[in-house]
C-alpha cells in the first residue's frame, strides 16, 4: 500500500506527515537566479538529524567508505541535504546527487531505490524497464522519465517548473526524507552510489595514466574537484607532475573555494590510510 503524504505549511517553511504520522522538516522556499524552490540546510533547520559518518560504513565498504567521507564533509555530510531551486530541479543526499545529468550519480541513484521492496509504498506510480525509470499510464501503458540524453520528464516529475513550490515538489522531496530516514538500505545505496562515482573517477584517472603510485590524499583530492567541477583534467595533470602535487591539487579553483578546500584538507588529515594507501594500476584499487 502507497504511502499517503500530507503537506504542513508554515510560511516559507514546507514539512509533511506520512499516513498521518508526525510531521517533519522537507524545506524552506528560496529563490536563486529568479528560480524558486526548495532548500533544507541552514543555521536552525528543523530538518532530522542523519549525517554521514565513515566509521558507520567501513564494515560495509572498507577504505572507500573513508576515501569519500572528506567529500562528504564539505557537503554538509547530511544524508537528506535537499536542493530544488537551481538549474538541477532536483538534488537530493550526503552528495547532492543532481537529477539533470543523463546516466548521472541521481539517476543511478534513484534507479537502485525503486528496486528496493519498499518503492511501491513511496513511488507506485513509477517502475523499471530496461534499466529505465518510466511512469505508468492510467490505461496500463509506461512513459520513460529518462533516456541516456535526457531527464527532462523525470525533474518535471519530481519538480514540475521553477516558478514556485508545487505540490508535487513538497511530496517528492518528503518522499526521499522518510524513506532515507527510516530505512538504512536507502541510505546505504547513497553511499553505495558516492563510491561507485568515485571509483569511476578513479578509472578514468589511471587510464589517463596519472594516479598509478599516487597517495590516496591526492586521489581523493582528485575526485573532489571532479565532483564539484572546479577543474579540469589539465589542471590536474599540471599538478601531478609539480614539486608539491597535494598542494598544488588543492590549490585547483582558488581562491572561490577557499572554504571548501580548507576544509577538504582537514577531512583527509583525518585518515592515516589517505597517506599509507596507493593506487595500484594492476589492482584498481588501494593498496
Amino acid at each position: 500500500m502507497s504511502i499517503s503524504f500530507k503537506i504542513v505549511r508554515d510560511g516559507d517553511s514546507f514539512s509533511c506527515s506520512a499516513d498521518n504520522g508526525p510531521k517533519f522538516f522537507v524545506g524552506r522556499k528560496t529563490s536563486y537566479k529568479q528560480r524558486i524552490g526548495l532548500y533544507n540546510i541552514f543555521s536552525g533547520s528543523k530538518l532530522t538529524k542523519l549525517l554521514y559518518d565513515a566509521e558507520n560504513y567501513v564494515a560495509e565498504f572498507g577504505f572507500w567508505a573513508r576515501f569519500v567521507d572528506p567529500t562528504a564533509g564539505c557537503e554538509g555530510r547530511s544524508f537528506l541535504t535537499l536542493n530544488t531551486y537551481d538549474r538541477a530541479a532536483f538534488t537530493f543526499g550526503f552528495s547532492q546527487f543532481a537529477a539533470h545529468v543523463p546516466d548521472g550519480d541521481f539517476v543511478r541513484y534513484f534507479r537502485d531505490m525503486l528496486a528496493l521492496p519498499e518503492a511501491e509504498a513511496y513511488f507506485p506510480g513509477l517502475d523499471l524497464v530496461d534499466g529505465r525509470i518510466v511512469r505508468r499510464t492510467d490505461v496500463g501503458g509506461t512513459v520513460p522519465l529518462e533516456t541516456k540524453t535526457d531527464t527532462k520528464a523525470l525533474m518535471q516529475y519530481l519538480n514540475p517548473s521553477s516558478d514556485g513550490v508545487e505540490d508535487a515538489e513538497v511530496v517528492a522531496a518528503a518522499k526521499f526524507i522518510h524513506w532515507s530516514t527510516a530505512h538504512r538500505s536507502a541510505r546505504l545505496l547513497q553511499i553505495r552510489q558516492m563510491i561507485a562515482t568515485y571509483r569511476g573517477f578513479m578509472r578514468e584517472a589511471d587510464r589517463r595514466k596519472l594516479i598509478d603510485g599516487r597517495p590516496a590524499a591526492q586521489c581523493c583530492v582528485i575526485a573532489d574537484i571532479l565532483h564539484q567541477g572546479r577543474g579540469t583534467w589539465a589542471e590536474i595533470g599540471a599538478a601531478l607532475k609539480s614539486s608539491a602535487p597535494f598542494d598544488k591539487l588543492v590549490a585547483i579553483g582558488a581562491p572561490e573555494w577557499d572554504g571548501r578546500r580548507k576544509q577538504l584538507r582537514a577531512g583527509i588529515a583525518k585518515f592515516p590510510q589517505m597517506r599509507t594507501l596507493h593506487w595500484s594500476s594492476t589492482a584498481k584499487d588501494f593498496v
